[in-house]
Parts: structure tokens; sequence; C-alpha cells
């Protein structure tokens, strides 16, 4: 897709790309992680870090590992959910994954700000700037390429795990982990298992940059199996450490590491934590950024791609300066994706960003639920739909059908239980005032914001998806619409697009052209009338380029080739089709004519077309055209405007 995602040409992330790319999908840093031990005594809290992992985000790696592989394209688990639910549903699913990590994204500016904003005391408005001008900074390093993205994440890896590490290397002999079994205490099962999951999820992630690494087998497997158990020692480890130096869960809010951290080493590792905690966040948006420019990059190609792909081309013959500023725009080389997207995304996370904070942690954590019930289905469909693909596949989870199905049930089960556990609270009354004792007056505040979240939650979701629905039908009747316009106009000409005489077999061959899908080269034509032209979709782009240089244009026009005549531009079923039905057809465009099988080897030739002198129709210099009359006037052909 040169204007959107896709497999790019010169892949260049390897084993430790993907590895610290990847780390701020999946884990990023503890800095936030003290305050799950304020939704429930530790037991519980370890137990969830300890069993979800297994049940939840390795099968999930597995299958991101197993589809990244069958279909190395960028954009990961949206472009799996279309492969197997079709554009419509695909193309909704993109959006929402595209909302999802543009909200997320917008989080973490934020959030640096108000830990900047505890150092050097700022108002709101001068904490918005410095949000802002961190969403500047990370797009600006981004535009220059993913080399110098995955370096940047490289240093901001290092920089946000080095003070973990630390942490945990001085606090490992003073370890007490019967602190860690402590079962008494309030259980706030909705914070616990949302965090849970907002600390798991990241593997979903893992495919965003398939078109992009190199030997994807290789890669993916040997990223999983050290993300995984990396994941799973830094998310219990430093909190083990902590509750040895404290077990008193009411005191862990966030930031509270940062005042272990002194207690255990000296102010030192305090700063330590502070810059960690920063750069931490910083990696955090600029992962959440790549999978939205990337979502957002393949809903957009996956209907706009000839479009966008004319235009650059265009544009890139014209050779302005601004032209060439729309053709980087819009192709992407370097970036991986085009700038277009990268900017739009940094656009609206700047707008974001101004939010109240509160709104965005809870605005997409409910949206995330039909998204991956989505996935899990697209994975067992494509083994379903595709299984003789399976041992072409580079890697497979074994085990056959039954096994897919099997390891989708307790990812499925926990996504479903969140949902219910939403649904419940949102319906629960909002508590009244508090009452006398304190710790009746903490659990009735804790019941309001519970409620007030979950209503959020769930108007967003609702809010999101309609706003989809709404979009697509209004793209329904306007195109429904202009086809009236079209049909209208064909009747004004006393010709009707219904009209056209079809051979046998003409249908047959445009389904079968059409099963090749999107690669297969389905653009826009012309059908072209001898006083008029009327707008349809049916000519296959396989033809050779014409280029008038009179014009500046370049045409394009089916490849029209008798049956076995071979050749790299053959037009497929549909053209094979025509060139039995009209064997001398001439598909005419813009004064320049396609003379079927006159190329060597079965491709294209361009001839002029000669108009005759008493203001016939034109003809082909050199072939006689009978495609006028066998289509009864109408003629084939596609141009690409110069």
């Amino acid at each position: 897709m040169g204007s959107g995602g896709g497999t790019r040409p010169g892949k260049k992330i390897g084993v430790w790309g993907m590895v610290v790319v990847g780390f701020f999908w999946v884990h990023g840093g503890i800095y936030g992680n003290e305050a799950m031990l304020m939704a429930g005594p530790p037991l519980y809290v370890f137990i969830m870090l300890g069993v979800v992992p297994f049940v939840y985000s390795l099968p999930i790696a597995l299958i991101v590992a197993e589809l990244s592989t069958a279909f190395p394209e960028d954009g990961g688990y949206v472009v799996w959910v279309q492969q197997a639910c079709g554009r419509v549903v695909g193309s909704h699913h993109a959006y929402w994954v595209w909302v999802i990590y543009v909200v997320d994204a917008a989080i973490y500016p934020v959030l640096v700000a108000q830990y900047v904003d505890t150092m050097v005391p700022m108002s709101e408005f001068r904490r918005g700037i410095l949000s802002t001008a961190l969403v500047g900074m990370v797009t600006g390093i981004n535009l220059l390429g993913t080399d110098m993205m995955v370096k940047f994440n490289t240093l901001l890896a290092a920089v946000s795990l080095a003070p973990t590490v630390l942490f945990v290397a001085i606090g490992m002999p003073r370890l007490e982990p019967e602190r860690t079994l402590v079962a008494h205490g309030e259980l706030d099962s909705s914070l616990l298992v949302s965090w849970i999951l907002w600390l798991y999820c990241g593997f979903f992630s893992l495919g965003t940059l398939a078109g992009e690494l190199e030997q994807p087998r290789r890669t993916f497997l040997i990223s999983i199996g050290i993300l995984f158990p990396a994941v799973l020692l830094l998310n219990t480890l430093p909190l083990a450490v902590a509750l040895s130096l404290d077990d008193v869960p009411a005191h862990y809010s966030a930031g509270y590491f940062n005042v272990l951290a002194r207690r255990l080493a000296g102010r030192w590792l305090d700063y330590g934590f502070q810059l960690g905690a920063n750069v931490c966040l910083i990696g955090l948006y600029n992962a959440a950024a790549l999978t939205a420019e990337r979502s957002l990059a393949f809903l957009v190609a996956s209907h706009f791609t000839g479009e966008m792909n004319a235009v650059v081309e265009r544009r890139r013959r014209s050779g302005g300066r601004a032209d060439a500023l729309l053709v980087w725009l819009l192709a992407a080389s370097e970036t991986g994706v085009a700038p277009v997207y990268i900017l739009f995304n940094a656009a609206v996370a700047a707008s974001l960003v101004w939010a109240p904070y509160t709104r965005l942690v809870e605005f997409s954590m409910l949206l995330s639920v039909p998204s991956i019930l989505l996935f899990m289905w697209s994975f067992v469909a494509l083994r379903m739909k595709q299984p003789e693909s399976l041992r072409a596949r580079p890697f497979r989870i074994p085990g056959g059908l039954p096994t897919a199905v099997l390891i989708t049930v307790v990812p499925i089960a926990i996504s479903i239980s969140y949902a219910v556990i939403v649904a419940a609270e949102s319906f629960v009354p909002e508590p009244g005032s508090a009452g006398e004792g304190g710790h009746s007056a903490r659990h009735k505040k804790g019941g309001a914001r519970r409620h007030n979240a979950a209503g959020h939650q769930i108007r967003s979701m609702l809010g999101v998806i309609g706003a989809g629905v709404a979009v697509h039908a209004l793209v329904v009747l306007l195109s429904a619409r202009r086809r009236r316009r079209v049909e209208a106009k064909a009747r004004t000409q006393g010709a009707s697009l219904g009209s056209l005489p079809r051979s046998p077999g003409w249908e047959e061959a445009e389904e079968a052209a059409d099963s090749r899908g999107p690669s297969a080269g389905l653009i826009s034509s012309k059908l072209r009338l001898n006083d008029g032209s009327i707008d349809e979709t049916t000519a296959l782009n396989g033809g050779e380029p014409c280029v008038d240089s009179r014009r500046g244009g370049a045409y394009r026009t089916p490849s029209l080739r008798r049956p076995g005549s071979g050749g790299r531009n053959s037009g497929g079923p549909l053209a094979d089709t025509i060139s039995r039905l009209v064997p001398r057809a001439v598909a005419t465009s813009g004064g320049y004519s396609q003379v079927p099988g006159t190329a060597e080897g079965g491709g294209s030739s361009c001839a002029p077309l000669m108009a005759e002198e008493d203001g016939g129709s034109p003809r082909a210099e050199g072939a006689n055209s009978d495609l006028g009359s066998s289509l009864g006037g109408y003629s084939p052909g596609t141009r690409v405007r110069g």
C-alpha cells in the first residue's frame, strides 16, 4: 500500500528493534503499578499477576505470532479482522482500534506534565503546553524514519528500566515473601481486573509492525521469548520488594515507589525513578501512537489505495515543490507509514491532552472488549476458512482447530467478565451521603467513583460505535444517491447501464476477478459513449501505462489477452473472457488505444487513434476495432489524468 501501510520493501526491524519497541507495548515500566495494592489485598494481586499472563497474554502472543507471520502486513489485528470478517466489519474495527490507541496515547503526555508539576508547580495552561510539546517532539523523531524510531525506543527503554533493575537488585536481600500472601482487606474487583488487563493486553499490539520485520517468524518468536518472562518478572519482583519495605496497602498511591527508592538507597534513586517514570511515559505514548497510525493507515488504504496512489504518481511526475511535499505526505518510505498519518494522529493527540485526565483514562477501556472478541473470532475463522494454507504458515500453533478454539476461551471469558462487572456497577444506584464512620465514608466514595466511571465507559463505547455506524450509513446513502444520478444521466443520453449486452460467462468472469481481492488491481474505470462518458467500476488495472507526452498524462487500460498468451500483464479471468468474446478488442482511452495481443509475450501495446475525417468514431491505427459494436457502442478504458 503505497499510501498507507502494508509490507514495505527494505525491512529494517530485527529482533532487538522488535524487543525495544515491543517493550513499551507489553510493559513500559513499573511506574504507577503501586496503585494496584489499593485495588485489593496482596494475595489477590499476586495471584492475578502470576496467572493472567499464562491464560491471557501467552495465548494472545502465540496467536499474534501465527497471524503476523501468515499476514506480514502493518496494522496487526486490524488486518486479520478484515481478512476474516470482511471489509465492513474490518473497517469499523480498525476505527475502534484507532480511537482506543489515539486516546490512550494522549494520556501519557498529560501524566508527564503532572509529574513535572510535582517538582516545578505549573498552571493548567502550562501543563497543556508541555504535553503538546512532548507530542511534537516524539512526532518529529518518528518522521525521521524507522531506524531513528528504533534507536529512540532503545534509549527510552534503557533509561526507563535502569531504576527498576537497581531497585530490585538493592532490595532483594530485604525481601520478605510472606508479605505477598496477606489476604485480608477491601477488594475492588473492577479496578483490579481492569488494571491487570491493561498491564497484559499489550501483546495484541505486537503485530502492528509485521510488515516491517526482517524474517518475521524468527523475529516474532525470539522477541516473544524475551518479552514474556521479562514482563512477568517486572510486574511481580518490584512489587514484592516494595511490600517488604512497607506492607501497609493504604500508603501505595501513584508515585510511592519514589518514596521507597529514597528510603532504600537515597535521594539519587528517587531522582532516578522520577526520570525513569517520565521517560517511560514518553515511550508509552510513542508505542500507542505507532498502533494508532498503522490502524488509521490501514483503514484509509483499504478504501482509497487506488486514488491515493494515483495522486502520488501524478504529483511525482509534475515535479513542483508543492507536488514534492504532497508526495512526501502520502507515500510511505523510511517512516514505514505515510507521514500524513503520523501528523494527523499527532494533531488529534495534541488536542486531546487538553481534555480532563480522568475522562481520557476511562474513555476507551470498555471499547477494547468487542475488539478483543473480534480478534479471537478472526483467529478461529481464518483457521476454518483457509485450512489449506495452514501448512504454508511460517509458524502455527499445534493441535489443529480444537486447540485454536480452546486457547481463545479464557481470554474471551476474562474480557466478557470485565464487561459484565462494568455493566453491573453502572446499574448500581449511586450511594448517598457518607456516613459518620471513616470506613463507611471511604466505601461510599469508592462506590460512587466506580458507578460514575462505569457509566462513562459505557457511554463512551456506545458513542464511538454509534458514530462509526452513522458515518457508514451516510456513506451508503451518498453512494446510492450518486448511483441514481449516474443511471439518470445514462437514461437521458439514450442508453442505460442496465441495457449493456453481456455475453454468457461475463458475470462469472467478473466474480472470479473480484474474488482476487484488492491486490488484483480493480480500479475505477470509464465506460465511454460516442457522445459522453459514464462512471462505472469494472476494469482490471493490469495494463501497462500509455503515456501521452503531449498531455503529460498516463493512461491505464485493461490488459486484454487471448487465452494462453501469458505475460506478466495478463488480465486474469475477466480479461480472458473479454478476449474470447471480442478477439480484436481495442480499449480506447483519451486519444490512445490498447491493441491486445500485439506486444511481445502477450502484453499490451499503445497505438495512436486516428480520427475519421468524416467525423466518425475514432479508430486504432493498425487494428480493426469491433469492441464498440460488440458492447453496443461502449468501450472500456481507464485514464489516470495527468
